[in-house]
């Protein structure tokens, strides 16, 4: 169990690094569809907003391996629930920049 976990927490460090990545570059040219079904209206913010996003998925993929063991009925369904709402939160944030004047 410990190799999956130390696993789990080197792929949250790997992700939190992304994140940082996305935010000190303010650029959001990674996204799928962009210049094509959307363009930022506030292309700094979108990436700092977005990096943010991703720095704290991957911490809590990073804390998920200690949470997993402290907490024995949890599964991997909680995981993906956090990813989900993740998800749901980028798309939200792409939105409030649309929406932006």
């Amino acid at each position: 169990m410990l190799i999956p976990s130390l696993l789990v927490s080197i792929a949250g460090i790997l992700i939190i690094l992304v994140g940082l990545y996305v935010r000190k570059k303010e650029k959001t040219s990674f996204i799928a569809g962009h210049n094509q079904l959307f363009h930022p209206k506030n292309e700094k913010r979108l990436a700092s907003q977005i990096g943010l996003v991703i720095v704290l998925f991957g911490m809590e993929t990073v804390l998920f391996p200690i949470i997993f063991q402290l907490i024995p009925r949890l599964d991997g369904t909680a995981f993906l629930v956090v990813a989900m709402i993740h998800l749901a939160a980028v798309f939200i944030v792409i939105l409030a920049d649309q929406l932006s004047q």
